[in-house]
């Protein structure tokens, strides 16, 4: 590999991880400046929201009032033609919560696919898609006992259930068709797409 995809790679990892860095700790104009300038060329779909990178910074800024969740993120392939990218990331949401006074933490493992442009001002994030994998609910004390309640899980996805009801009861809606592993043609539309954009020329 030489030295300027080198200089690409790391670019590209170091602006995913700053990007939801920023996220979790509630720097809204860093998080903004990870993105293109122009919102038109953005897209974001993820379990509660469905937009450009404005109405995500807008709609974060309202959630972390109530439901504050946290991020890792490990960029695993980037693949790069021109001035164009598209990654595969591995990576979780996690949630705390607490629930007639114990402590619950709500862990979605999942991928996250993002598409980048190089700008004048640098690489830039066009769009984030995340493939949700599987995901838990667990007490954050082991000797504290089980959920005692009933949760109704019959219309939920297999690969985020648990986080679609913790983010329910905060009020948001929680779209029921996004990619999963549970559904895997969808992943593969997915990929396919990214694939098909990357190589697609802008001419």
């Amino acid at each position: 590999m030489t030295d300027n995809k080198l200089s690409t790679q790391f670019q590209i990892q170091s602006l995913l991880v700053q990007e939801r860095y920023y996220r979790d700790t509630m720097q809204w104009e860093k998080l903004r400046q990870c993105w293109h300038p122009d919102p038109k060329q953005t897209y974001l779909k993820i379990s509660w929201f469905k937009g450009d990178i404005d109405g995500f910074v807008s709609g974060s800024q309202a959630m972390v009032k109530g439901t504050k969740a946290f991020h890792t993120i490990t960029p695993v392939e980037i693949h790069v033609v021109g001035e164009k990218a598209f990654s595969e990331s591995v990576g979780s949401i996690q949630i705390r919560l607490c629930l007639d006074g114990k402590e619950y933490d709500c862990v979605s493992n999942c991928r996250f696919i993002s598409r980048l442009q190089k700008t004048d001002d640098g690489w830039k994030l066009l769009s984030l898609v995340v493939i949700y994998d599987r995901d838990s609910l667990v007490p954050t004390m082991p000797c504290v006992s089980s959920l005692d309640f009933t949760l109704d899980f019959q219309k939920a996805r297999e690969s985020y259930k648990y986080l679609s009801w913790v983010i329910s009861q905060k009020g948001f809606q929680v779209d029921q068709t996004l990619p999963g592993t549970d559904n895997l043609d969808s992943v593969t539309e997915l990929m396919n797409e990214s694939h098909a954009w990357l190589s697609k020329s802008d001419t």
